[in-house]
C-alpha cells in the first residue's frame, strides 16, 4: 500500500454513488496564500496555490509520518510539512526531504486536476485525466454584460444524485412549491446538444443530458400575486443541459429570458452534499424592470430552494430505488445516465 495515497473504504466509495464528473470544490475566495483543509469525496484534503498561482488539490497527510500539510506552509510556490519540512511542488512529488540526498521514489501524492471559473474551484473526480471539459456558461463570466448574479450555497443531507435529479421531476414544482397552475407540468428529454446552444458551447455529447420543462399560466393567489408585478405569463419554460455533476439551466416566461442559471455541486461525505446556485438575471430593459425582475427571480429561486433543502435533509440515506410512475420518467432516464458515469469511476478514484 502506498502511504502516499488516501485510501477510502470501500463502503463509502459505495455510498457516496460519485459520478466521473466535474465538481466544485469551493468558491475561489477561500483559497488565498495559506493551505485550506477540506474534506472531499470523504476524503481528507488540502488545497494551495502553487508557484503560477495554480490551485493544488492533493491529500492531506504527508507521506513521511502523516503529518496534516494543512498546518504547512507554502515557501517558493511548494508546500511544505511543518514537521520535518517535506516539500511538495505543484504535481504532487516531493523536491526536498532534509536528511536524504535520494527521495523515496513512493512520496509522491496524487494530485486532482482542478480549473478557476466562475468564482469556483472545480476538481476532477474518477478517472487520472478529465474524461470532457468543464462546460461553459459564458453569462456568468464577470465581464459579460446584460445580467444581474447572485449565488446561493448550502450544505444538504442527500447525494449528488438526489440533488441533480430533482430538476427532472416537473411534478414537484406543483406538489413541493405549491404552483398553481392553469394546466399540466410537461416534459421532454432534448436529443441534441445544440437544442441548449444558447448556454454556450455544446457539453461534450458523450457526457450530456437535456430536458425542457413546461407549464402554463400562474392561477390563484400566485396568479393574481404575479399578474399585479407584471410577470406572469402563458407559458413558462426551464431548458436544461446538465453533464454528470452539474446542469445549466436556462429559464423562459412566454420565450423571453428571465435567467440562466448554474446547479453544481460538492460531494463531502457519503449523504453530505453542497448545492451551488449561481443565477445570471437578464437586464435588457428599463431600469426600473431589471430591478423588478432581478427581485422577484431571486425571490423564487431562493424560495424554492429553501422548499427543497428540508426534503433532502430527511429523504432516506442513499441512492435507494422507491415505486415509480410513468410521470418519473425523467427522473428515471437521469438516475440510468447518472449511474453510467458511476460505473466509468476508475478503481483508484
Amino acid at each position: 500500500m502506498n502511504p502516499a495515497q488516501t485510501v477510502v473504504d470501500p463502503r463509502v466509495r459505495a455510498e457516496l454513488n460519485l459520478a466521473a464528473s466535474w465538481y466544485i470544490a469551493f468558491p475561489t475566495s477561500q483559497l488565498a496564500t495559506r493551505p485550506r483543509p477540506l474534506m472531499l469525496f470523504g476524503r481528507p484534503l488540502v488545497a494551495w496555490r502553487d508557484r503560477s498561482g495554480h490551485a493544488v488539490l492533493m491529500p492531506r497527510q504527508c507521506p513521511h509520518m502523516g503529518a496534516s500539510l494543512a498546518g504547512g506552509t507554502v515557501v517558493d510556490g511548494q508546500l511544505q510539512c511543518r514537521f520535518h519540512h517535506w516539500r511538495f511542488d505543484g504535481t504532487g512529488s516531493c523536491v526536498e526531504a532534509p536528511g536524504t540526498d535520494r527521495i523515496p521514489t513512493r512520496a509522491h501524492l496524487r494530485r486532482y486536476h482542478t480549473i478557476e471559473r466562475y468564482g469556483y474551484v472545480w476538481v476532477w473526480y474518477g478517472s487520472e485525466e478529465p474524461m470532457f471539459p468543464l462546460p461553459e456558461l459564458p453569462a456568468l463570466g464577470a465581464d459579460r454584460p446584460g445580467y444581474r448574479r447572485f449565488r446561493l450555497a448550502d450544505s444538504t443531507g442527500a447525494t449528488v444524485r438526489r440533488i441533480l435529479e430533482n430538476t427532472y421531476d416537473p411534478d414537484h414544482l406543483v406538489a413541493l412549491h405549491g404552483l398553481e397552475v392553469a394546466g399540466p407540468c410537461g416534459l421532454r428529454m432534448l436529443a441534441d446538444p445544440q437544442e441548449t446552444h444558447e448556454h454556450g458551447p455544446p457539453i461534450d455529447p458523450t457526457a450530456w443530458l437535456g430536458a425542457e420543462l413546461t407549464w402554463p399560466s400562474y392561477t390563484g393567489r400566485l396568479g393574481r400575486i404575479t399578474r399585479r408585478l407584471g410577470t406572469n405569463a402563458e407559458e413558462f419554460t426551464l431548458r436544461v443541459d446538465g453533464w454528470p455533476a452539474g446542469q445549466r439551466i436556462s429559464y423562459y416566461a412566454d420565450g423571453i429570458l428571465q435567467y440562466r442559471l448554474l446547479l453544481a455541486t460538492t460531494p463531502i461525505a457519503p449523504n453530505r452534499t453542497i448545492q451551488h446556485i449561481t443565477a445570471a438575471v437578464a437586464t435588457t430593459g428599463p431600469r426600473w424592470r431589471d430591478l423588478r425582475n432581478y427581485l422577484v427571480n431571486r425571490l423564487e429561486i431562493t424560495f424554492a430552494s429553501n422548499q427543497d433543502l428540508p426534503i433532502f435533509d430527511t429523504i432516506e440515506p442513499g441512492d435507494r430505488h422507491g415505486i415509480y410512475l410513468e410521470r418519473d420518467r425523467g427522473v428515471l432516464r437521469f438516475r440510468k445516465y447518472y449511474q453510467e458515469w458511476v460505473d466509468r469511476v476508475a478503481d483508484h478514484a
